[in-house]
């Protein structure tokens, strides 16, 4: 008699559909604000709004927040990206590589240029 295997696949998948998902909820809870900040309050604003916000950006919060409003969008888009090329019969043979090592890249900028420059 044959022996079956039981044990099932491990995948890398569930990583990436939860960086997907994080960075979607991330981006329609925290973009619309951010984006306020940047187009009406920092220009617009008195002295003492634009310096709070630019001491509040310097801190070690504010650069987190900052990495996880650049990062998180990024793994999101190249995910769909990815699955809608997928959805036009597009199967490039390096695409999980190029999605999301690009994404593994540019988060890695952020993270070197909030961080460490």
């Amino acid at each position: 008699m044959k022996k079956e295997n039981t044990q099932l696949k491990r995948s890398n998948e569930p990583v990436f559909w939860g960086l997907f998902s994080a960075g979607g909820m991330w981006a329609a809870i925290f973009a619309p604000v951010v984006i306020v900040i940047i187009a009406f309050i920092i220009p617009f604003g008195d002295v003492v709004t634009r310096s709070y916000i630019l001491k509040l950006i310097g801190s070690t919060y504010g650069k987190v927040f900052l990495f996880l409003m650049i990062s998180l969008p990024i793994w999101c888009a190249l995910h769909r990206i990815l699955h809608t090329l997928h959805d036009f019969n597009i199967h490039p043979k390096r695409g999980k590589l190029l999605t999301y090592g690009l994404a593994l890249a540019w988060t890695l900028h952020a993270g070197y240029i909030l961080f460490i420059y």
